[in-house]
Formats: C-alpha cells, structure tokens, sequence
C-alpha cells in the first residue's frame, strides 16, 4: 500500500506517486506542503534514487548536497540497491 502523507522536517507532505517521466518534484512548505513522486511502475535504482532525492529535499538538506553532477540521493540508493531494496519490500 503506498503511504499518502508523510510528515518531513519541513512538515507534513501529502505523497502522490504517478505514471509517467522519471521526475520528482518536492513543494516547499510554504506552497502547498505537497511532495510529488512521479515515477515509473517499473523497480529501477533510479526510481529509489528520485524517491529519496526529493524526500531529502522535504526533510530540509541543502541543495548543494543534493543536487549536481552525482549526488547523495544517488549515493544511497546505489547502496540499498547493492543491499536488495526493490519496491515493494526486499528482494
């Protein structure tokens, strides 16, 4: 079951998880508290890599730790990867 809201360090975040183009948006709090996931159905690294880049952005991490050529998000989705994190539980 996928979760609709999600409470971050900037605040309670509604979750909406679409088909469509490996994007993610994350709205700051003073907009409308949402943070959008849209990824693909399929289970790729890069899909865990979106997911937790834009969760970092509603948690408050700077952007200059999150964003660039390779950045953290990447980091940690390559390691749970590696681990066997696939969506939907472990592989």
């Amino acid at each position: 079951m996928t979760p609709r809201t999600q409470t971050f360090r900037r605040g309670r975040y509604s979750i909406d998880i679409l088909d469509g183009p490996l994007l993610g948006v994350c709205e700051t709090p003073d907009k409308s508290r949402r943070l959008y996931l849209m990824i693909p159905n399929d289970d790729t690294e890069k899909a865990l890599a979106t997911i937790i880049h834009e969760a970092m952005h509603a948690e408050g991490v700077p952007d200059r730790l999150i964003d660039g050529h390779r950045d953290s998000a990447e980091h940690v989705a390559r390691l749970l990867w590696r681990l066997g994190w696939r969506k939907g539980g472990r592989a």
